[in-house]
């Protein structure tokens, strides 16, 4: 099926679109394949694509040279995608938040927003052997995710990223690309893997999750109620020169990872 006619019969389906879960189509062909195309599917590469929904992204998928798996929790879009690519996608049941991602090679997907954070944290965390992820999200949720050092949006996520990837803005897809429509436009985003993670990153992951909990707090307050002991905290900080008045804002990526291997 050319896909002029197979994104029609995905633009048929926006009436069933699921607005508590966040369901938009993606109607435009153009913009899927552009998308799918970011993500550089090589001969033989595991391939998930996260909430396949009503397939704009899995029919490109489903033209790499990948071994694709999409999931969703939509069992009646499931079905429809079963018949769709039978033999050419393993299209299955799945929860995003519990999926085991360690299989694969490259992810993809359109994320609701309200569990964006949620499935990109468990797939840098999940997926090891993962090379390459592509993510479209809400605009506003991406540059979130980009944010820097010193910024209100700077926190945990963003430096959880920024340690084990190198991530950057491929192109806005604008809110009339999609059925039904959203009220904002879409960002999507890569995200290119570097060297095997190290065991210390998940900790610098961890340790900077609880130092945010009272980010107006300075960094040594923070530090030494994780801790429970001041001293070792004054003593972590002086080793890394880092002053015991800033707050976790100001804070760099590398910092904090330097700050978990120094609390081991």
């Amino acid at each position: 099926m050319d896909s002029k006619t197979y994104f029609e019969g995905v633009e048929s389906y926006r009436l069933l679109a699921k607005h508590e879960v966040g369901q938009n189509f993606l109607v435009d062909p153009n913009v899927a394949k552009r998308i799918v195309d970011t993500l550089e599917v090589k001969e033989g590469e595991r391939v998930l694509e996260i909430g396949c929904g009503a397939g704009s992204l899995t029919y490109f998928l489903s033209l790499t040279p990948g071994k694709v798996t999409a999931i969703d929790i939509d069992e009646a879009l499931l079905a429809k995608l079963q018949n769709d690519f039978q033999g050419k996608v393993d299209v299955i049941y799945g929860n995003a938040t519990k999926f085991d991602y360690a299989p694969y090679d490259k992810i993809i997907g359109n994320l609701p927003y309200y569990i964006t954070s949620l499935i990109i944290e468990k797939a840098l965390l999940g997926a090891k052997k993962a090379s390459r992820m592509a993510f479209m999200v809400q605009k506003e949720a991406g540059e979130r995710l980009l944010s820097k050092p010193g910024t209100k949006d700077y926190g945990p996520l963003p430096i959880l990223i920024s340690l084990c990837c190198d991530a950057k803005k491929a192109f806005v897809v604008r809110r009339n690309s999609f059925a039904p429509a959203p009220h904002v436009d879409s960002l999507v985003v890569t995200l290119e893997m570097g060297d095997p993670m190290e065991d210390s990153l998940p900790k610098a992951y961890a340790l900077s999750q609880s130092l945010f909990l009272q980010r107006r707090k300075t960094l040594y307050n923070n530090l030494k109620n994780y801790l429970h002991d001041g001293a070792k905290a004054k003593a972590l900080l002086a080793g890394l020169s880092l002053s015991e008045t800033i707050r976790p804002e100001q804070v760099t990526p590398e910092q904090y990872l330097a700050l978990a291997k120094s609390i081991g």
